[in-house]
C-alpha cells in the first residue's frame, strides 16, 4: 500500500523463494532483481507468461545457461521452467567465465544443474576447451547425460587434457549426433557401434583401436567430417546411406577403401595438407572412390590430392565421368605439371558442372611469368568448361578464382 492508500502495482521479488540451485550458487548465477521492486505498468497482462509453452521453451533454449536459470525466480509458474528445458548447452563463455573464479565452484554448478534436470536431455553442450579438469569429473557428467537419452552430444575438452571417451558413450544407443574435440576414440572391444546416429564431428580426436582396426558401424550415419585427427589409418567405418565425407588433415592416412560402398556420398571434401609415402596404390584407391560415386554432386580437393592423382604420369584422360557434378573446387599448385593436367580433366569430364572454384596453392613461389601462365590456364579451363556445358547453358553458373599462399 502507497501514501494515498492504494495497492499500487508492483512485485517484491523475495530472497527466500529462491531455489536450491540459485542460493547454493549464488556467486554463479547472482539474480540482477534480488531484493529491488520491479515495476509492472498499469493492469497490462503478463503476456510473456501466456505464450504456449513451446514457445517459452524456446526463448529460454536461447538464453545463457544462466540467465535461463534466473527466471525461476519469477513466479511459482516459472520456477521449473527452466529445470525441465531439453536441451542445455554450457558454452566456453560460460565454463571459462566459471572455471575462472574457482573450478570447484564450477564443479558445484555443473552437478546441481544437472541434479535438478527434470525429463530427458536432447542435447548436451560441454565445452572445457579453455581449462584442464579432471578426467573423473567430465566422465560423471557424461554418464548422467546417456543414461537420460541425449540424442545430440558435444564435448569440446582442452588440449592440456587426454581424455579417453568413457564407456557410457560406446553404450548410448540414442545418439543421434556426436561432435568431439580433443578426445581419445578407444571402444571396447565389445562395442557393436551407434545404431541411431546420423552425424558424426571428430576434431583432433585420436583413434585406438583395440584390435587390428576401430570399426564403427553407423547404418544410418548421413555426415561425417574428420578434422585433424591422428589414427585414422586405423579406422573402418560402415555406413551405407552416407551422403556427405569431408577429411582434412596435416597427413593423408585415411583409408578410403571403407567408403568405395557409399553409393549415396553426394559430397566429398579431400583437403589433407601433407602426402606422405605417395605410392600407385593411393591413386588406383581415390580413382575407385570416385569412380564408385555415382550420385556425386560436390568435390573438394586438394593440390596434395591432386598430387597423388596425378602421380607417375600426366594423364591424357580420366577413366571415369562425373555426370551429376555441379560443384567443383579445386587447390592447384601450378608449379606441378600434373596437378594442372588433372585439374583440366576433372573439369572436362564434369559435363553437369555449374560452379567451378579454383584456389591458388603457393602463390608466393610464382613469378610474374608463371602469374600469366596461370591466367593463361584459366582462360582454358573457362573455356572447356563452357564448351562442354553444352545443353547446359541456360544454367546459372559462377566461376570463381582465389589465390592462397598454400592449401
Amino acid at each position: 500500500m502507497n501514501k494515498n492508500g492504494r495497492y499500487s502495482n508492483t512485485i517484491v521479488i523475495q530472497e527466500k523463494h529462491q531455489p536450491l540451485y540459485l542460493r547454493n550458487c549464488s556467486d554463479f548465477f547472482p539474480s540482477k532483481t534480488d531484493g529491488k521492486r520491479v515495476a509492472v505498468e498499469g493492469d497490462r497482462d503478463d503476456r510473456i507468461s501466456g505464450l504456449p509453452r513451446n514457445v517459452i521453451d524456446h526463448i529460454l533454449e536461447l538464453l545463457p545457461v544462466q540467465d535461463a536459470a534466473r527466471t525461476s525466480i519469477l513466479s511459482s509458474n516459472w520456477r521449473y521452467i527452466w529445470s525441465t528445458l531439453s536441451n542445455l548447452v554450457l558454452d566456453y563463455d560460460f565454463c571459462r567465465k566459471l572455471i575462472g573464479e574457482s573450478e570447484s565452484k564450477f564443479k558445484l554448478a555443473v552437478d546441481e544443474i544437472l541434479l535438478l534436470r527434470m525429463g530427458n536431455i536432447v542435447k548436451f553442450v560441454l565445452d572445457i576447451s579453455g581449462a584442464y579438469l579432471s578426467c573423473a569429473d567430465i566422465d560423471r557428467w557424461v554418464l548422467f547425460v546417456t543414461r537420460n537419452g541425449v540424442k545430440k552430444l558435444t564435448l569440446r575438452i582442452s588440449n592440456l587434457n587426454t581424455y579417453t571417451l568413457p564407456l557410457s558413450i560406446f553404450e548410448c544407443s540414442t545418439l543421434t549426433s556426436l561432435e568431439l574435440t580433443n578426445c581419445v576414440f578407444k571402444p571396447p572391444s565389445s562395442f557393436l557401434g551407434f545404431p541411431n546416429l546420423i552425424a558424426l564431428h571428430l576434431e583432433v580426436t585420436t583413434f585406438v583401436p583395440t584390435t587390428s582396426f576401430c570399426v564403427i558401424n553407423a547404418p544410418l550415419l548421413r555426415y561425417l567430417s574428420l578434422d585433424m585427427c591422428p589414427g585414422t589409418q586405423y579406422l573402418n567405418i560402415i555406413s551405407p546411406v552416407l551422403k556427405s565425407l569431408g577429411v582434412r588433415d596435416s597427413h593423408y592416412y585415411l583409408m578410403l577403401n571403407c567408403f568405395i560402398n557409399c553409393k549415396k556420398l553426394r559430397v566429398v571434401k579431400l583437403l589433407c595438407e601433407v602426402v606422405d609415402n605417395q605410392n600407385h596404390d593411393e591413386k588406383l584407391t581415390l580413382e575407385k572412390l570416385l569412380i564408385s560415386l555415382p550420385a556425386l554432386e560436390v568435390l573438394y580437393l586438394s593440390s596434395y590430392i591432386l598430387e597423388i592423382l596425378s602421380a607417375d604420369v600426366v594423364p591424357n584422360g580420366l577413366p571415369f565421368t562425373l555426370n551429376f557434378l555441379r560443384h567443383l573446387s579445386l587447390f592447384v599448385a601450378f608449379d606441378h605439371l600434373g596437378q594442372t593436367s588433372y585439374a583440366l580433366q576433372l573439369i572436362k569430364n564434369s559435363p553437369s558442372l555449374s560452379k567451378l572454384e579454383i584456389w591458388v596453392s603457393n602463390i608466393s613461389k610464382l613469378c610474374g611469368l608463371a602469374l600469366d601462365m596461370c591466367m593463361i590456364w584459366f582462360i582454358f579451363a573457362l573455356h572447356i568448361w563452357e564448351h562442354g556445358r553444352g545443353a547446359l547453358e541456360q544454367r546459372q553458373s559462377y566461376f570463381c578464382v582465389t589465390y592462397r599462399s598454400r592449401v
